[in-house]
């Protein structure tokens, strides 16, 4: 699983619902940045990129998320340096991260 969960057990202080509510609000605030990074690639707006990534790798981290935490960190990288070119297969990956987080909401309800 692409979910640390030593490290979401150690935020939430093992309260398994007080994780399930992390991770919601998780994937509703990251789907609305990575939807606002989409477009932003699309103009390439590295400024934005690198704003919307950065907060993606934050909040990643913050859960556990290595995977995604990982392509965030390289975007925000990429934007910095407006070097895009790998930044549709990042975006990819930062979806396919989040795929993982809905797939396990949808397990637990």
């Amino acid at each position: 699983m692409d979910i640390d969960w030593k490290q979401l057990h150690q935020l939430s202080d093992g309260n398994t619902e007080f994780e399930v509510e992390l991770l919601k609000i998780f994937f509703v605030e990251t789907k609305t940045r990575l939807q606002l990074l989409e477009s932003a690639l699309a103009d390439q707006d590295c400024h934005t990129l690198q704003y919307l990534a950065h907060q993606i790798k934050g909040a990643s981290g913050n859960v556990g998320l290595r995977k995604m935490w990982q392509a965030a960190t390289e975007l925000e990288k990429q934007a910095r340096q407006q070097d895009l070119s790998h930044g549709s297969l990042l975006l990819t990956q930062l979806n396919n991260s989040l795929l993982v987080v809905q797939d396990f909401l949808e397990a637990t309800t």
